[in-house]
């Protein structure tokens, strides 16, 4: 399983190429899942996935430029208890994190989602919700 580390981004340093100069001098993959921001002076965040060979030097680098680094250990938390099995998070997923097997019953690849939160509003019966980073 790869890690996925959501990066904070204070303000003031949005207008910094932070991850762009990581990625030049660590020579790292680094796959972006998610980004936001709210506004030139405000924070933003940033969800990636980085190759296993290089995650050392890129968290470090990032940390040392003043970017909170939190791992995701899961993406958005199903209780099983109250999911009804209706599929409403199927049809919005924009990943396909969610489906059903064959015998209709939901699955969910928490490797695919990148936290759009769609689905939390999305769910009937509130199964689903936003983990705590």
């Amino acid at each position: 399983m790869t890690k996925r580390y959501l990066l904070r981004f204070v303000e003031g340093d949005l207008n910094k190429p932070v991850l762009a100069d990581c990625i030049l001098k660590t020579k790292a993959h680094i796959n972006i899942l998610k980004a936001d921001a709210s506004g030139a002076n405000a924070s933003g965040n940033v969800l990636i996935r980085v190759e296993k060979a290089k995650e050392k030097d890129v968290l470090s680098y990032l940390k040392k430029h003043n970017v909170e680094v939190s791992e995701l250990k899961n993406a958005v938390i199903r209780d099983e208890d109250k999911c009804i099995d209706c599929g409403a998070c199927i049809a919005l997923c924009p990943t396909g994190a969610f489906s059903f097997d064959k015998n209709r019953n939901l699955e969910y690849d928490e490797e695919k989602c990148i936290l759009c939160k769609i689905c939390i509003d999305a769910c009937p019966e509130r199964a689903l919700k936003e983990p705590v980073v």
